[in-house]
């Protein structure tokens, strides 16, 4: 039950925030939006998550082939989307728990499954800064949003490709760390050496176009949401601003809070009423971040109770 305390107070904290966020708009509009979008609309944009989802976990598959590692794929997908259930917790930290699902399950080394986290991470990252490219030309002051991500990756890139000052850091670590995670940094040299291939341009470039394609599907979703409601702004500004919001928002515990008033500022900015920005806001995250949240407690519930026949046992 502890690894979900964070999920139950962001939970909470969402609702308390949607909530106030609501008092503070026009109620007849607010309901007026959500009955022209229906049911039939909100199934479409679950649709077009769960693509995303689906092709940033081929992703990760294929990452592991590349590593030499040969998971079922199908378990797989399972213990990958497992991950979203923690995915409100800092930084998506949470989200490394389907590594430990990949070892136990699939014998995967942790060093393999960690690196695959980063180059995963890596990836999402720059598919991001290049769909949020169209509204940086609407948006100037929120330019140093991208910039700021860009000296993120670089750094990341430089410490993966010189890993000394890491890789001593992971020595003393292991030395004084508790019992439990001295294997973890134990696996850093392997973590640094398997990182250096995903992360060499060839496999990064084609994670990066997938994660492109995999992330277009959510943001096709919120600047369909926008013409819905009236807001004739072109497509790829839209799409731009669902990408530039989610780099806004990752300074916080799954881009909750952030991710949100970034979108409805940035409607509000090319001429979406209040009313029709927060629902546009709340509808988006409700179809991406929290039916990501409920597919990976589905997910979990579904590995506690099913053995897979390979397990390891620990």
């Amino acid at each position: 039950m502890n690894r979900f305390r964070f999920l139950v107070y962001s939970i909470v904290l969402a609702l308390v925030g949607y909530g106030v966020w609501a008092g503070m708009n026009d109620s007849q509009k607010i309901f007026s939006a959500v009955e022209h979008i229906g049911l039939s609309g909100m199934l479409f944009l679950f649709v077009l998550s769960l693509c995303n989802y689906c092709l940033r976990y081929l992703r990760w598959f294929f990452m592991l082939r590349r590593l030499g590692d040969r998971p079922d794929f199908f378990d797989g997908l399972i213990c990958y989307w497992a991950g979203f259930a923690l995915t409100t917790t800092p930084g998506k930290a949470g989200e490394a728990i389907r590594c430990l699902y990949f070892r136990n399950r699939h014998g995967v080394d942790n060093a393999h499954s960690f690196a695959a986290l980063l180059a995963d991470r890596l990836a999402d990252l720059l598919s991001a800064i290049i769909l949020a490219s169209g509204a940086l030309y609407h948006f100037e002051h929120f330019r140093w949003v991208t910039w700021v991500m860009l000296v993120v990756a670089t750094l990341i890139l430089l410490i993966v490709f010189r890993p000394a000052i890491a890789l001593r850091c992971g020595t003393l670590l292991e030395r004084y760390a508790p019992q439990v995670m001295k294997p973890f940094f134990a696996a850093t040299p392997r973590f640094f050496a398997r990182s250096a291939i995903l992360l060499s341009p060839p496999v990064l470039l084609a994670g990066t176009l997938l994660g492109v394609v995999s992330w277009s599907a959510e943001a096709y979703g919120f600047g369909w949401l926008a013409h819905q409601l009236g807001n004739e702004t072109s497509m790829l500004v839209l799409i731009g601003i669902f990408c530039l919001s989610m780099l806004a928002g990752s300074f916080l515990p799954g881009g909750l809070g952030g991710t949100e008033a970034a979108m409805a500022v940035l409607l509000v900015a090319i001429g979406m009423g209040p009313a029709e920005a927060f629902v546009i806001a709340v509808l988006c995250r409700l179809a991406t971040l929290w039916f990501a949240v409920l597919i990976g407690l589905l997910s979990m519930l579904w590995l506690e109770h099913r053995p897979f026949p390979s397990a390891v046992k620990i």
